[in-house]
């Protein structure tokens, strides 16, 4: 191991540019096997060789160093590029966890910061990143320790330069916190730092600077609460800090953005803590959290929630561009095509703009891989000689350009319908025309008959089409039965006009008798189980359910509501429990198929007339039932049948002129008398007013 080669540091992207394609190539497989090399040895020997391999710490610090400042420049090199970012990311891993002594250099915030940048997202970066924080705790708490401070001093300076410096530094805080959550209790231990951030919020107006202030504060409280060991007193400590230092709740409050509130308004740490008091509920943070939502609330004119902005996909709706001409393009896009053109003389304009579209504008990523010759395949095809358009070159769309007028066509069109073959009446032929032929004799309009001087006998003689006529007669003959009567359709309802019973009146009684015969055996089965168990038609659930009932049901095949209402209704009628009682004990008693049904009674009864002079439906009994109802209504029950306005008998329509005499005898001395006394006294009471 001590006769390995040692590896050259990466060229910043000024010299990569000058060194042509093939030789680069060179260079990325000289790196690749000499860090293969590397990660090949056995433990032991890369144990003894790596505090001495100096070499290979500067290359991985210069690697990790322009990958973070250049963005993907080496990654869109190719797969050699691939290959070369990953083997630095596993000897980086071997250098912090298997060796004893780690450089120094590997152990910096600054080469931890760009390590995050090179692998946003990993979850291997972040594992990685934990064991060495368990294993070097001291060295990088010690060189976090110096970064905040250096921040602390870029701050507080005043110059541009220092500014920018402390803008760059507090990005790649940002993003080693975000990975490591442990760094974040170090940064935001103490309150000089976290108040200097919050100085600087107010003295620098550039939105840029604040929002990278911002990104930092969020980062760092919110890693509080990420570690294997959150610590909510010292974000709650933090809290209670920059709420004093602006004032919430008093007289003294800034009305003006701070710090807190950007922080507060445009993210969610508010509802991040809120979601973890729920958990662990302390009530110092409760009242911290509502008074910080009533600060928000009163700070949200001044900011706005951060949202990712959406990417809009092209969907191909819009009118097609070319390039744009050379008067549209920004001056910035202009120098860099000139700066690209300074090296690469024979592209054309429109070209370089295609590549700076598809690079993103950015022209170190597009002058590296023009010199490796490893552009993109969806662009290899494009004409490398083309030109921006100028702006008199292009020529202004017209949604509705004339077009000459189409000649008029040289055949007028035919009206054609359904009706074209229809026989026009008018058109036919006389019966005196001559039949010529099948289609004139089809559409020949005759009176009379079509051959006149043709005869029966001539007509009989003909034997042309003999055998067809005979085979149809035949064939109408053997549908047609002779026996069978015909219908009559005297009284049918579309010719009578109205309903007519079809019913046969014997067949009638034999349905009523079934249906009544059908009806006592209906209740006689009832009136059995009414008799071995009334509870069976009590009205409860556990009834409803039990076995008995569910028996009953499909014997009878009655619902549960019919049974429960059979019961009721024979309960309140006594006799016709007991008229079912003696039913059933003549069913029951020998001989019971010869048990004489009920009778109707035979016995006359005169029928009672209405008022109308017809006589009352119904039997004897509903018409005494009604008359009972009658009199009871107009003045009791038992007085005896009413008389007749008329004054008659019972029936009020016998001796009706001697009635109306004797009602008119006594009219002057009763009834009109005491009719004129009620009026007067009526009068009085009016106070001798009449109307």
């Amino acid at each position: 191991m001590t006769t390995l080669t040692p590896l050259a540091p990466l060229p910043p992207p000024e010299v990569q540019r000058s060194i042509p394609s093939d030789e680069w190539e060179l260079y990325l497989d000289a790196w690749v096997f000499l860090l293969g090399a590397r990660l090949e040895s056995s433990a032991s020997a890369f144990e003894e060789f790596a505090p001495k391999d100096e070499s290979a710490v500067l290359f991985l610090a210069s690697f990790y160093h322009h990958f973070a400042i250049s963005g993907n420049l080496i990654n869109q090199s190719g797969a050699k590029s691939k290959t070369l970012k990953k083997l630095c990311f596993l000897l980086t891993r071997r250098f912090l966890l298997d060796v004893t002594a780690v450089p120094l250099d590997l152990l910096e915030w600054t080469y931890l910061s760009e390590l995050c940048c090179c692998y946003p997202s990993s979850s291997a970066l972040k594992k990685l990143l934990s064991d060495a924080w368990g294993k070097h705790n001291d060295t990088i708490t010690t060189s976090l320790e110096k970064g905040k401070a250096s921040v602390i001093k870029q701050l507080l300076a005043s110059g541009s330069v220092s500014i920018s410096k402390a803008v760059a530094d507090l990005r790649l805080l940002t993003i080693l916190t975000s990975s490591l959550p442990a760094s974040g209790h170090v940064l935001m231990a103490g309150s000089e730092f976290l108040d200097t951030l919050a100085d600087a919020y107010l003295t620098h107006k550039r939105e840029d600077m604040r929002k990278s202030l911002v990104a930092h504060v969020y980062v760092g409280l919110t890693s509080l609460l990420k570690s294997t060991k959150p610590n909510l007193s010292l974000l709650l400590d933090q809290l209670f800090a920059l709420k004093a230092s602006v004032g919430v709740g008093t007289p003294r409050a800034k009305k003006e953005p701070t710090v807190l509130s950007d922080v507060i308004c445009s993210s969610d740490l508010l509802s991040r803590l809120e979601r973890y008091l729920v958990t662990q509920p302390q009530k110092r943070g409760q009242d911290l959290v509502t008074s910080l939502r009533s600060y928000q609330i009163e700070s949200k004119p001044f900011h706005h929630r951060y949202q990712k902005p959406k990417k809009r996909i092209d969907k191909g709706k819009g009118r097609e561009t070319s390039l744009p001409p050379t008067a549209d393009l920004h001056a910035h896009k202009m120098s860099l095509i000139t700066q690209i053109q300074d090296l690469f003389p024979d592209l054309g304009s429109g070209y370089i703009v295609r590549l700076l579209d598809f690079y993103g504008d950015n022209p170190e990523t597009l002058i590296a891989h023009l010199l490796d010759e490893s552009i993109s395949p969806e662009l290899q095809d494009l004409d490398k000689s083309e030109q921006l358009p100028s702006s008199a070159a292009i020529a202004h769309h017209d949604p509705l350009p004339p077009r000459s007028t189409p000649p008029p066509p040289t055949e007028l069109p035919v009206r054609k319908n359904i009706f074209d073959n229809d026989i026009d009446l008018a058109e036919l032929a006389r019966s005196d025309q001559s039949l010529n032929t099948a289609t004139a004799a089809k559409n020949t309009l005759r009176f009379g008959r079509a051959n006149p001087t043709l005869t029966a006998d001539e007509l009989l003689s003909d034997r042309s089409n003999h055998a067809a006529q005979k085979a149809a007669i035949i064939s109408a003959l053997a549908t047609f039965d002779s026996d069978d009567d015909e219908r009559d359709d005297t009284y049918d309802v579309a010719d009578v006009g109205g309903t007519v019973d079809a019913t046969d009146e014997g067949t009638d009684q034999q349905q009523q008798q079934q249906q009544q015969k059908s009806t006592d055996d209906l209740d006689l089965t009832l009136l059995q189980a009414y008799k071995s168990n009334p509870a069976l038609f009590s009205r409860d659930s556990a009834t409803r359910r039990g076995q008995p009932r569910a028996s009953l049901k499909r014997e009878t095949e009655m619902t549960d509501e019919a049974i429960e209402g059979w019961a009721v209704m024979l309960t309140r009628d006594p006799k016709r429990l007991a008229r079912l009682e003696d039913r059933l004990a003549l069913s029951a008693a020998p001989g019971a198929g010869m048990a004489q049904p009920e009778l109707a009674s035979t016995s006359y009864r005169r029928p009672k007339v209405s008022g109308d002079g017809e006589e009352a439906s119904g039997t004897e009994d509903e018409q005494q039932g009604s008359t009972r109802g009658r009199d009871r209504g107009r003045g009791g029950f038992g007085r005896g049948p009413r008389r007749g306005r008329g004054g008659g008998g019972p029936s009020g329509d016998q001796n009706t002129a001697a009635s109306r005499q004797r009602k008119e005898e006594n009219k002057a001395s009763r009834a009109n008398h005491n009719r004129r006394q009620q009026r007067a006294k009526k009068v009085a009471r009016a106070g001798g007013l009449v109307g």
